[in-house]
């Protein structure tokens, strides 16, 4: 998603540490996820950044990582013992329309929300001229999904970013800005080609859904990430999901203003000790003031 000029004003004194390490919201920290590294990476390439999309394998070992102007990026996470060291063997590739070109105007290629399918094949959603593509590998022509013309309802720059895949293949898709209730967040759900509500999730106004996945035991797990003028705050929550029933709600991880960066991709995993790793990757809007981050917390 992209911010006004507001955000480079805050984020240059976030990086001046005039704000750092301050939680000027008062929110509190979760207490079941603990913190295990913060990897701040750098790149001096023309299309690294923005990132707000992320997925990792099975064991977090490989990354496709999916940048708001269009660009996918696979790599190998390298980690010593816990903590992220390096992301290597990158491959940037462009992601294309349904044509097999790369669109010019950036508004065209917003993408924001990326899935992986076990077969492969990547579906990523876009803002602005909302709509659902699918892609056979990171730089294969995209073919349209399904879109019912009820979701061009969506506001320009709030449309799905947090886009998620269950074992059954299905896909869940939650819009950035409310379409109905202001205290809930809809969900709706791509099954054998024909959209649906499927349920809502309790929403606080100073948060907006961004990120989202289905972890390995088969929870909801949802990123969202708020910005109040000064900087930004995230939340993560968990959910059990029985076909339409939601339950079981978990805070995670809370934090306010300084604690990350801009975190807008989640893929959630279980490391060699069966312990559930929440990995999210930070979109820097393409300013030299933000930094782009993967943060990971663990679940003991």
């Amino acid at each position: 998603m992209r911010h006004s000029f507001t955000i480079a004003v805050t984020a240059c004194l976030l990086s001046a540490g005039l704000l750092a390490g301050r939680s000027l919201s008062g929110d509190a920290s979760g207490e079941l996820a603990e913190h295990v590294s913060t990897y701040t990476w750098r790149l001096h390439e023309g299309w690294f950044g923005g990132f707000s999309g992320l997925e990792l394998s099975a064991d977090g070992s490989r990354m496709v990582a999916l940048s708001d102007r269009g660009t996918f990026v696979t790599g190998d996470v390298r980690r010593n013992a816990d903590t992220i060291v390096s992301i290597d063997n990158l491959e940037p590739y462009r992601v294309l329309n349904t044509a097999g070109k790369f669109p010019a105007k950036a508004g065209l290629r917003d993408s924001e929300g990326l899935v992986l399918q076990k077969d492969g094949k990547l579906i990523v959603s876009f803002e602005g001229n909302h709509r659902l593509n699918k892609f056979a590998a990171p730089g294969a022509k995209a073919n349209q999904m399904p879109w019912p013309k009820e979701l061009n309802q969506m506001k320009l720059n709030g449309g799905f970013e947090a886009l998620a895949i269950n074992n059954q293949g299905d896909i869940f898709a939650i819009p950035e800005q409310p379409l109905g209730s202001k205290d809930t967040a809809q969900v709706y759900a791509l099954k054998k080609g024909t959209w649906t509500t499927a349920f809502t999730l309790p929403r606080e106004k100073q948060f907006q859904p961004v990120g989202a996945d289905f972890g390995p035991d088969g929870r909801l797990y949802l990123l969202e990430r708020g910005f109040n003028g000064l900087g930004f705050r995230i939340r993560v929550r968990s959910f059990t999901i029985d076909k339409n029933t939601v339950g079981d709600e978990k805070l995670l991880l809370r934090k306010g203003v300084g604690a990350h960066d801009n975190l807008e991709g989640l893929a959630v995993w279980r490391d060699d000790q069966n312990r559930i790793r929440l990995t999210m990757i930070s979109d820097d809007n393409f300013r030299l003031v933000q930094r782009t981050e993967i943060v990971e917390y663990m679940i003991p």
